[in-house]
């Protein structure tokens, strides 16, 4: 028991006289030891910073500014009743957990790049000294460090492959991120466009329903003095009660349209949005089909992503064959009084790995392929849907042009000159009745073509992820 208790007086001893010791020999071997240590140390923590890490990162920290604080401490402004289409896209882009969520998913990509980068070993260290007679001597008490020798260390080319593909991989969930955003713009002003067509075809048919009622009137009055058949005044009655049954599903139909709405904007399903007084003027594209194709190809979020995944996957090939390069390990171990001191190293050759290394470079070569027929996949998605959009838009415009300009005119001066034969008795109510319901039908196909024109649009900004 007394020598154990005097074993840490004679060691702090010994340290101490290690250090003050002034022979040059010893003096050069601990300088000799110092640099081995921190060879060690700079090999087994080193973490290698790729080439626009940095930028990715300023970027990510723009972007996730709204993301700071946890969801129950951020103020959003109050979105107004009577919102714009531009008011409702900044709101969701917001609060959409959609977006947040493809936000985070790009910050745990980018911190997965300095862990890619880092040497996967620990430096170890370690203490040891033999004891003669009970007591401890500087020549017999060694201090030692290295890294673990079950993880290797890797030569530096090996962790700037991994740090470049882990790199790559941020960049396509930061256009994962900037598609997600413009998945939700389309479906914001998709539902806002749905909402407004169907309060302007209800307040249409709401007028039509009280011109038939006036009309019904005329006929009814028109029957007590003979000048009138009953059949005719139960036949508006019945085009009235149809009227009331679509009015009845258009009403109910609102706050379905507004809870589709509300969704997207990430609010309550049924917080108030007053539907639009009427339905956006959106101007197409002026571009060619051409150019708005080569447009999308550059820009489009899907195909920008898949091109990052295909840089990675080029780089892990590159990765994989590096696996035919040793790994090493080192190690330094000195005397307390620096007699003795030595240097250890191994390369740890990967001579019965062959079968495996050919094995995961095949693999990352399919991989790769994979990767290019999707993104070939993607391309012709990309054109076909960029076309059927273009297509639809185009045959929306030359019926709103031809509605417009000859059908609307010609129906709304048949209207009149119905009404003015049936209030001269020249014309039946069953004329009178069949003009107004023509005019309701082209108003209602009207308003779905507007409608489906602007969501055309949405999505053709969404391919392209620009407002066009």
């Amino acid at each position: 028991m007394k020598t154990q208790l005097n074993l840490i007086p004679n060691l702090l001893a010994t340290f101490r006289s290690s250090l003050c010791g002034r022979q040059p020999a010893i003096f050069f071997m601990r300088r000799w030891c110092m640099v081995q240590l921190a060879a060690v140390i700079l090999l087994s923590g080193c973490t290698v910073v790729p080439k626009g890490e940095n930028q990715l990162r300023r970027a990510a920290a723009i972007a996730g500014k709204p993301f700071a604080k946890p969801y129950a401490q951020r103020h959003l402004p109050p979105l107004p009743v009577n919102a714009t289409g531009r008011e409702l896209v900044q709101y969701a882009v917001l609060n959409n957990p959609e977006v947040e969520k493809a936000y985070w998913k790009w910050r745990a990509a980018i911190e997965q790049i300095p862990q890619a980068g880092t040497q996967l070993t620990t430096l170890m260290l370690n203490a040891g000294t033999t004891l003669q007679n009970g007591q401890a001597s500087l020549a017999n008490t060694i201090l030692g460090a290295g890294n673990m020798t079950s993880a290797d260390i890797r030569w530096p080319s090996k962790l700037s492959a991994d740090a470049k593909a882990a790199l790559q991989t941020a960049r396509a969930a930061g256009w994962q991120y900037r598609e997600q955003i413009f998945i939700v713009r389309k479906k914001v002003l998709a539902a806002w466009y749905r909402y407004a067509q169907d309060s302007v075809v209800l307040r249409l048919t709401e007028s039509q329903q009280a011109l038939l009622k006036s009309i019904s009137a005329l006929d009814k009055a028109g029957i007590s003095t003979g000048g009138r058949q009953s059949g005719q005044w139960l036949a508006a009655r019945d085009s009235i009660d149809r009227l009331r049954a679509e009015i009845i599903a258009l009403r109910n139909g609102l706050p379905r349209d507004l809870a589709a709405l509300n969704a997207v904007l990430g609010r309550d399903a049924d917080s108030p949005l007053a539907p639009p007084q009427a339905i956006a003027t959106v101007v197409p594209p002026s571009l060619s089909n051409h150019a708005l194709l080569m447009l999308a190809l550059r820009r489009n979020p899907d195909i920008r992503g898949l091109d990052r995944f295909v840089s990675a996957d080029r780089i892990s090939i590159q990765r994989a064959k590096m696996q035919f390069i040793p790994n090493f390990d080192l190690g330094v171990s000195s005397s307390l009084d620096g007699t003795a001191q030595g240097f250890t190293s191994a390369l740890a050759v990967p001579v019965f790995r062959y079968k495996a290394i050919n094995a995961s470079i095949a693999q990352a070569r399919d991989r790769l392929r994979g990767q290019q027929a999707a993104l070939r996949s993607a391309d012709i998605n990309l054109a076909a849907r960029l076309l059927i959009d273009l297509l639809a838009l185009r045959n929306d415009r030359q019926q709103l042009a031809l509605f417009a300009g000859r059908i609307v005119p010609r129906l709304q001066l048949i209207n009149a000159l119905a009404s003015r034969d049936f209030q001269q008795g020249a014309a039946t109510v069953q004329d009178q009745l069949k003009s107004l319901q023509e005019l309701l039908v082209v108003e209602q196909t009207i308003a779905q073509l507007q409608t489906d024109q602007n969501i055309r649009i949405a999505d053709i900004d969404a391919i392209i992820a620009a407002p066009m």
